[in-house]
């Protein structure tokens, strides 16, 4: 396994970092609240694994602590000062998608088997759908970071 160069890291670095702490909390506290469907909360479960996919693949590759940054839109994995080989930057920004379409596959799996039920629709699509839209190769997205050089 090729370890990662390392440019720099400021002990002061948190492992989780809140970008406007209050309008973040309060944006999402609002979005919970008015959330009459449980959409948004199938969405944020949905975001909360693509990162864990992200995650996994980093604690594989890097097998140091990240640094996570949580924003108004979402969670975000912050690469500060760690410079990883193509194939290694490919596997990390896969490892999100993948694991969206692992669980999704899993639940009509286990919907086939035991019967479907709405919420499971509803998890079973969000991590569909937010698989699918990290994949577009739009700057910022895992499917731009996949098509990189």
């Amino acid at each position: 396994m090729i370890r990662p160069k390392r440019w720099s890291r400021r002990p002061a670095d948190r492992p989780l970092r809140l970008r406007a702490p209050v309008l973040t909390l309060f944006f999402w506290v609002m979005v919970l609240a008015w959330d009459s469907t449980g959409v948004a909360r199938w969405g944020m479960l949905a975001a909360i694994l693509h990162e864990s996919g992200h995650l996994l693949a980093w604690a594989f590759l890097v097998r140091e602590p990240p640094q996570l940054e949580l924003t108004l839109w979402g969670i975000c994995l912050r690469m500060r000062g760690i410079c990883l080989p193509a194939w290694q930057e490919k596997i990390l920004a896969a490892g999100g998608p993948v694991m969206n379409f692992l669980v999704c596959l899993g639940l009509l799996g286990w919907m086939d088997l035991t019967g479907y039920t709405y919420a499971g629709c509803w998890a079973a699509a969000a991590n569909l759908l937010l698989g699918a839209f990290n994949l577009l190769p739009v700057p910022g997205l895992d499917g731009a970071r996949l098509l990189e050089n």
